[in-house]
């Protein structure tokens, strides 16, 4: 035997009014410009294709409050905007970009 449940209109505007925005909400993604000589192996996993490269990224987006990362590749030259250093220790192909995300 089915019983049916009566559920007053209101309460379910009430519901979709509550729960819209978090259904709705856009997930947080940034990007981080990492140098490679930054003594954790970033250069070593993210530089080539090594099999540590994901974990480094992952770790890196984990330790920065987000769930993972999307992406993580070499910096291009003009992506680089002084805030790493370019000198002979971290030349710009040595820069990576990390893209985490929620």
């Amino acid at each position: 035997m089915l019983h049916r449940i009566s559920i007053p209109g209101t309460a379910i505007l009430a519901a979709l009014v509550v729960l819209a925005p978090v259904c709705m909400a856009k997930p947080r993604v940034q990007d981080f410009i990492i140098a490679g000589n930054d003594g954790y192996g970033t250069q070593e996993c993210l530089g080539g294709q090594s099999s540590c490269g994901r974990i480094v990224a992952d770790a890196w987006c984990e330790a920065k409050g987000f769930r993972n990362a999307m992406s993580y590749r070499a910096a291009a030259p003009d992506e680089i905007t002084g805030s790493v250093s370019t000198t002979a220790t971290a030349k710009p192909a040595d820069v990576f970009v990390i893209t985490c995300r929620d």
